[in-house]
């Protein structure tokens, strides 16, 4: 399994990435309560009481269980985890802790949690990462409980005309350079083969998808998301100076040209997956 911070190697841990990872986050919320109608997956909250306890990992500033907190006022436990507490933001509702998916979680945290909530985790695993992480996270369900794991097909990721006269080249280059080589087989796993990993750790599965251009007023907000998120990535590649990086005034030339195929309509499309996998009762 890899190891540090994978993440903050590709997109950095500050306050421009936190900003950005909570507006992906509202917009992607808004697509599924708008399209699908849920934040937690109905086959989870179908069973589930008004004070329920839930975990969040890669949890970021914690707005998602924030925005929980609004449907569960009551709730037993709201803890969100991550990596690092350089984004976290608290507001009293949220407990914040860090943890290391990556490895085995502790023991005072087992059977603890009714829901684990995994989001995003695409951009800070490999290949080989998705089963050990699910098998470090499965102990602190109880027995019954569910994970709810979304994931971007980000390997499928398309720039498409919204209008006739919409341009996409530059934006397509872009998100080309942002996956290509070893990042194009990181970026095909995880939502394409975290079903068949739960069904292999025992749990009954349940599958969703979205596509992210569903909601036609959320495209061109994603866009501009996204569009950050490629910024980013080209702009620290530069500082290591990596093989075939562009030079940071490359980069601003290319930010204008983007900024103006947005204008004309160019938008950003990829399917969002969810696996929902529930522990069996008889399950430690």
């Amino acid at each position: 399994m890899a190891d540090g911070d994978i993440y903050a190697e590709r997109l950095g841990r500050h306050a421009i990435e936190a900003h950005r990872m909570d507006d992906q986050f509202r917009i992607i919320t808004r697509l599924t309560c708008s399209a699908l109608g849920w934040t937690l997956h109905p086959s989870v909250t179908r069973n589930l009481d008004q004070s329920p306890s839930i975990a969040d990992f890669a949890t970021g500033t914690g707005l998602f269980l924030r925005s929980l907190a609004k449907t569960y006022p009551n709730a037993a436990r709201l803890d969100g985890y991550d990596l690092s507490p350089e984004m976290f933001v608290s507001d009293g509702k949220v407990k914040l802790s860090v943890a290391d998916v990556k490895k085995p979680m502790p023991t005072e945290l087992h059977g603890l949690y009714d829901v684990l909530h995994v989001r995003w985790l695409i951009a800070g695993m490999e290949p080989d990462d998705w089963e050990p992480v699910l098998r470090n996270l499965l102990p602190l369900l109880k027995p019954g409980g569910a994970i709810q794991w979304v994931e971007p097909a980000f390997s499928q990721t398309q720039h498409l005309r919204g209008e006739p006269e919409s341009k996409t080249a530059t934006l397509t280059k872009m998100s080309l350079m942002f996956r290509s080589g070893p990042l194009q087989q990181r970026f095909s796993h995880g939502w394409s083969t975290l079903p068949a990993i739960m069904e292999k750790c025992g749990l009954r599965v349940e599958t969703d998808l979205v596509s992210s251009d569903r909601v036609v007023g959320t495209r061109r907000a994603l866009t501009e998301n996204g569009l950050v998120a490629l910024l980013g990535f080209a702009r620290i590649m530069a500082s290591k100076q990596a093989p075939g990086a562009m030079s940071m005034a490359e980069i601003d030339a290319v930010e204008a040209k983007a900024k103006e195929e947005i204008e004309s309509g160019c938008y950003l499309r990829y399917d969002v997956h969810t696996a929902v996998g529930f522990k069996p009762d008889d399950m430690k």
